[in-house]
């Protein structure tokens, strides 16, 4: 297990990186919950179609409409302070998302809302997290810090996060986001 881990995180990245690697790619397995779960969830509240793809439209398209914002805001930020705040506004939205849920008040129009403020969050975090990376390994270590970057966030957030979240889902409406909520949480690995 030990050769593993060396191989996947070579000791010379450095203590921060793995730290790091490790609050990114909890925090995509969250992301990757919410990805199935928000269109599953206003799928339980209207057969309208139309309401169901505005769930998945509304979680990809702040990327397209924050993204070069973001990268422009981490670099003029305090790059650590703007992810553990984005994360904290996304905890907080998800956990209201999840007592609305709880108490049966979810309106379609608090789950969209909601669904935006999450990925708005999460194209500040991933984006920052990304600019966080030269701070914390040598330039020749840069290709590889960000090839495993980029590799959990294919892994956790497009593969194993999805069908973890369906599943959640149908354990209990409100378990992906009370789940989502912890896993983005500040304050894990930092």
């Amino acid at each position: 297990m030990q050769r593993i881990i060396a191989v996947t995180l070579p000791p010379r990245l450095g203590t921060g990186f793995r730290w790091l690697l490790a609050s990114s790619w909890v925090s995509n397995l969250g992301d990757g919950i919410a990805l199935a779960a928000g269109p599953l969830l206003v799928a339980s509240q209207t057969d309208d179609p139309g309401l169901v793809a505005s769930a998945a439209l509304v979680q990809w398209l702040p990327a397209l409409l924050f993204g070069l914002y973001a990268g422009a805001l981490s670099d003029r930020l305090d790059r650590r302070l703007l992810v553990v705040s984005v994360n904290l506004a996304r905890a907080a939205v998800l956990a209201m998302l999840a007592i609305a849920i709880l108490s049966g008040t979810a309106s379609i129009a608090l789950i969209l809302g909601a669904l935006f403020l999450m990925a708005t969050a999460e194209v500040f975090a991933d984006n920052t997290t990304q600019t966080l990376l030269p701070m914390l390994v040598s330039r020749d270590d840069l290709a590889i810090a960000n090839a495993r970057i980029q590799g959990g966030f294919i892994t956790v957030n497009q593969l194993a996060g999805p069908p973890l979240g369906a599943a959640m889902f149908a354990a209990g409406m409100a378990l992906p986001f009370i789940g989502h909520a912890i896993l983005v949480a500040p304050g894990r690995c930092w």
